[in-house]
């Protein structure tokens, strides 16, 4: 089994993780600036990690339609299928970088380096659940 990349879509920075090869885990793998160079950067670490299938945080708007980094989504993910040649599943992000902030201040507290890898920590947020919620989908299925 190739391995899924989690990407947590931002204006300026981006966010990404990876599983492992079982589909158990999502590991941070860092976060990338948001420029012309994107594309290639992702290309390369889908490459590097033998990436099967990418999953990309739908910015959901609490009060309902699409909003403006909803639809940059949209097109991103639709870049990123055409680039990869990989299928791109959009899955919700709903509260995953305070999430992501509040574990990784919980665990950087002491250390004088404050600077926290929310992006990343919230794309592996997103990837986890997509794996837990696959791996649950699959055991319920089976006899």
């Amino acid at each position: 089994m190739g391995r899924i990349m989690g990407i947590d879509y931002g204006a300026k920075r981006v966010g990404v993780a990876v599983s492992d090869d079982m589909h158990q885990y999502a590991f941070p793998r860092g976060v990338l600036t948001n420029d012309e160079r994107l594309l290639d950067h992702l290309h390369g670490i889908v490459a590097d990690q033998g990436v099967e299938r990418i999953v990309v945080g739908e910015a959901d708007n609490p009060i309902g339609g699409q909003n403006t980094i909803a639809r940059r989504i949209a097109i991103f993910s639709e870049a990123m299928a055409v680039r990869t040649e990989l299928p791109v599943e959009m899955v919700s992000e709903v509260y995953t970088s305070a999430e992501a902030r509040r574990a990784l201040e919980e665990k950087v507290a002491k250390r004088k380096d404050k600077s926290v890898p929310v992006d990343a920590a919230a794309a592996a947020i997103i990837l986890q659940k997509h794996l837990d919620t696959s791996r649950a989908n699959k055991n319920a299925a089976q006899p």
